[in-house]
């Protein structure tokens, strides 16, 4: 179910596809988003998920870790490896007792992960902390561009080119590259990477790490040129000649 509206005068609000297989849990969560002004979409199964990602990118997805017919790991990685949905939030929401797929939702690309009970008050400051941190909650006095070799960063309208080609970021791997960025050379530790790019209390361990600079690696080289971040074994990141 949708409320999607428009209005030639004031810009949309954000969409939010919410995609539970349980009818009760997916009002609960269609109820609260909306009852915030934002835009709503809901689906229960994978058919209708799959049919709205390919009709309309959202700009928030909320994603119950458990639907049938949908390997929701899968999923996250192939979202964020495709080039119209790679800067989309997503929430992972794991049942109770389950941290662990919520966990490997979070390794596969979620941006962060609820696990149920939760309330609205939660849920709500949850997605507000996720577009606060995609939309700009980087340092007041960084430069507003950044660059290195054939790297140029803006920060002020979140775009990476290289070679003259723009590269589509995910917040965290754009959160991870701005952090390099600032000290070319400088060997980064995943704790100094973990801090700069996870800005709200969340659970993040060096695989989950590891997984987001391999992610961040894979979308660089799609413009060619050489490899840029270099592995530091014991010790963590930095950029490289």
């Amino acid at each position: 179910m949708s409320n999607e509206v428009s209005n030639p005068n004031f810009p949309p609000p954000p969409t939010v596809l919410i995609a539970a297989a349980d009818d009760s849990f997916r009002t609960f969560l269609e109820y609260t988003v909306r009852s915030e002004g934002l835009v709503v979409v809901g689906v229960s199964g994978g058919e209708a998920l799959a049919k709205r990602l390919e009709t309309k990118a959202p700009d928030l997805l909320l994603l119950e870790s458990r639907i049938p017919g949908v390997k929701t790991q899968t999923l996250c990685e192939g979202l964020r490896l495709n080039k119209r949905t790679r800067s989309m939030s997503i929430i992972a929401l794991a049942a109770e007792g389950d941290d662990a797929s919520g966990q490997d939702m979070l390794d596969a690309g979620a941006d962060r992960f609820l696990t149920r009970p939760f309330s609205p008050e939660i849920l709500m400051a949850s997605i507000g902390a996720i577009w606060h941190d995609a939309n700009g909650n980087l340092a007041p006095c960084s430069p507003e561009s950044l660059t290195f070799r054939d790297l140029e960063l803006d920060v002020s309208r979140h775009r990476v080119r290289r070679n003259g080609c723009t590269i589509h970021l995910a917040p965290i791997e754009f959160r991870l590259l701005h952090h390099l960025m600032k000290s070319p050379h400088r060997v980064y530790s995943r704790d100094e990477l973990r801090d700069a790019a996870w800005l709200h209390a969340v659970h993040v361990g060096p695989r989950t790490i590891d997984v987001h600079i391999g992610r961040l690696r894979a979308a660089l080289n799609t413009a060619g040129g050489q490899r840029l971040i270099r592995t530091v074994w014991s010790v963590g990141y930095a950029l490289s000649d």
